[in-house]
């Protein structure tokens, strides 16, 4: 019997590639979320592992960091952690994101 894996439309992307890691000066701990504060230290992206297809119909996956959002073509500039390549893809043509999949139609 096939694993049942939750979907989730593409416009919501945006909660599972933008997220960022720092040190809270208050409380010495790690955080995970989207808006680091100004005081925060070792602000960095958290990688994410993504699979979609390019404009050329292939499909490629691999772990990235979301570089810039184009909000108004549905776009994103990532970088591939292990090779560094720049790339932008369309939101609209992700499949998944860290093992959740997002309807396209």
């Amino acid at each position: 019997m096939p694993k049942n894996q939750p979907t989730l439309s593409w416009e919501q992307i945006r909660n599972y590639t933008e997220k960022w890691s720092w040190i809270d000066a208050r409380t010495g701990k790690t955080r995970t979320g989207f808006n680091p504060p100004a005081n925060a230290k070792q602000k960095q992206q958290v990688p994410y592992y993504v699979r979609y297809i390019t404009s050329n119909g292939e499909v490629e996956e691999g772990e990235v960091i979301t570089l810039k959002v184009f909000n108004e073509v549905r776009q994103r500039m990532i970088r591939f952690t292990a090779s560094g390549e720049i790339r932008r893809i369309r939101d609209y043509l992700i499949i998944e994101v860290d093992g959740v999949r997002f309807q396209t139609h």
